[in-house]
């Protein structure tokens, strides 16, 4: 607290703007952002095609992720899929996506994960004749600023990473003077080491602790990082920043303290989160589906 003199002379006490109070005057009280976050649909050209750790197909559990959106007694503002949109990155599985995924009734907002090709994934979802690469955009909802990420730089995958130049424009944006907007961060990959094996050693963004430094310069605006990759709705707390990540539509995997390769969570629900962001705070709800199979051998 300062002092500061009135025209007449007088004192004057000036009170800090708390972090609450400023992103009250960027975003009226009345103003409330709500999204779905959706991950890891892994849309098969083949109708039938599953895994031995799944109980129902790809396809199955996006048309019945689509049914659940469309389900919600409100109606949210845009919907964030962060990665693996296709299990195998061919023409005709995005075909299959958009086909599907073209029916929920809200705008999308998609991102590329460690199964997908991120050209096919803008030309044929997006119709973009010139896809961005890496495939880093942002845009604005409601006066929330959401940058999304591409996290498919050098690494083995299924790891990933962000290039250097990558990390200095989301430093920047993060950094910027006079921007004041609430901030939400998508990338697919998650981020931070958790002592699991299979996710520090063989999943997560291999320079996770670069891409944190960089939101440290943010985090006073911001209101969360949303990923996926893992199949798992889980949060981690770190340094004041919210990393939050959600279900797969197809199936489920187990983080075990000691796990060291993929376990399967054969008892474990499809399911998205609903995310709303609000002057004060930001609230997430898991919500999970049941699959009826629909798929045919035919």
């Amino acid at each position: 607290m300062s002092d500061g003199k009135t025209t007449d002379g007088a004192t004057t006490r000036i009170r800090p703007i708390t972090g609450a109070q400023l992103f009250a005057r960027i975003m009226p009280a009345e103003t409330t952002l709500r999204f779905v976050h959706i991950s890891d649909t892994h849309i098969h050209h083949d109708p039938n095609y599953t895994l031995p750790e799944a109980s129902h197909t790809p396809v199955d559990g996006a048309r019945a992720l689509v049914n659940a959106i469309n389900s919600l007694p409100f109606q949210p503002d845009f919907v964030l899929h962060t990665g693996d949109v296709a299990y195998d990155p061919d023409p005709q599985a995005y075909v299959t996506a958009l086909e599907v995924l073209s029916q929920i009734n809200y705008p999308i907002y998609y991102l590329a994960g460690n199964h997908d090709d991120v050209e096919l994934l803008q030309q044929i979802m997006l119709k973009r004749e010139e896809p961005l690469i890496p495939f880093d955009y942002q845009f604005e909802v409601k006066g929330v600023q959401i940058a999304c990420v591409d996290s498919n730089g050098p690494a083995e995958k299924p790891a990933g990473s962000v290039s250097k130049d990558q990390l200095a424009r989301l430093e920047g944006i993060c950094k910027a003077k006079n921007d004041d907007r609430p901030l939400v961060v998508a990338v697919h990959h998650n981020v931070l080491p958790t002592g699991i094996p299979w996710w520090d050693e063989f999943m997560r963004m291999t320079n996770g602790e670069q891409f944190h430094e960089a939101l440290l310069h943010g985090r006073h605006r911001l209101r969360g990082v949303f990923h996926g990759h893992v199949h798992q709705s889980v949060d981690i707390y770190r340094d004041g920043i919210l990393y939050s990540g959600v279900a797969s539509s197809w199936y489920q995997i187990h983080s075990w303290p000691e796990q060291k390769s993929t376990l399967g969570d054969t008892g474990a629900q499809p399911g998205f989160n609903v995310v709303t962001v609000t002057p004060t705070q930001t609230f997430i709800r898991r919500h999970h589906f049941e699959v009826q199979p629909v798929s045919s051998c035919e």
